[in-house]
């Protein structure tokens, strides 16, 4: 049988060997995709695991022309691109959560290491992006009143 057999075998009578031999001729493809978008062996079965998940609750609604592999090969490199945008995201907030908690210590040897740095940082800025920083970050500035207090006035005519 084809593989769109086997899945309308899988969706229609719940046959767990159609879905397994499905899965066994293209295991290898989704893995191998995933792989190559994370290098990382362990998050590669993860997506593989998520794909074939996918492929699953899809079964019944793939029509009789869709080539599979192709079809495989695009769900994989999207799972897996998710996943990465997801992880930078993920490690990203703990990395800021970390910063914060160490700038947050009054004693923190970070915030002692880090103030002349900053300072120095703000002082290498032009006057329009520094004022920004200090603005936003120094007096606790919404992003709007920023924006209303940088934006160049129009005189008055008297």
């Amino acid at each position: 049988m084809d593989d769109i057999e086997l899945l309308r075998r899988y969706a229609i009578d719940g046959s767990e060997e159609a879905f397994d031999a499905v899965a066994s001729r293209h295991v290898n493809l989704v893995y191998s995709v995933a792989l190559r978008q994370l290098g990382n062996p362990h998050q590669a079965e993860e997506i593989t695991q998520a794909v074939f998940v996918i492929l699953a609750r899809k079964a019944h609604s793939l029509r009789k022309g869709v080539l599979l592999p192709g079809w495989l090969h695009k769900t994989a490199w999207f799972t897996a691109d998710n996943f990465r945008k997801t992880e930078i995201r993920r490690k990203n907030r703990e990395q800021e959560a970390y910063m914060q908690s160490l700038l947050n210590e009054p004693e923190s040897e970070a915030w002692a290491q880090m103030a002349p740095l900053l300072d120095t940082a703000l002082a290498g800025l032009g006057d329009k992006d520094r004022n920004a920083v200090v603005l936003r970050f120094s007096t606790g500035k919404k992003l709007g009143e920023v924006a209303a207090a940088m934006a160049p006035r129009r005189r008055q005519r008297a």
